[in-house]
């Protein structure tokens, strides 16, 4: 049975926290899209909603899945 929740609407109702990697990897892609491609994306995160949360979401599911060695 699948351990990972893969319903990022789940895991945000439930208080699900963000995988370690999934934060240095959004802080690392934040900066880089801000300081040099002008901002491009607006990477935003902390409300609900946000494009960067939701991208932490799918980063969390993607990491999960690879330390329980399950398929996405």
């Amino acid at each position: 049975m699948d351990k990972v929740e893969r319903d990022i609407n789940k895991r945000w109702e439930s208080g699900v926290g963000h995988h370690p990697k999934s934060n240095e990897l959004f802080k690392a892609l934040s900066e880089i899209d801000f300081k040099f491609c002008g901002d491009y994306f607006g990477w935003n995160s902390g409300g609900d909603g946000d494009n960067g949360e939701t991208l932490m979401y799918q980063m969390d599911i993607y990491f999960e899945c690879l330390d329980l060695g399950e398929q996405l």
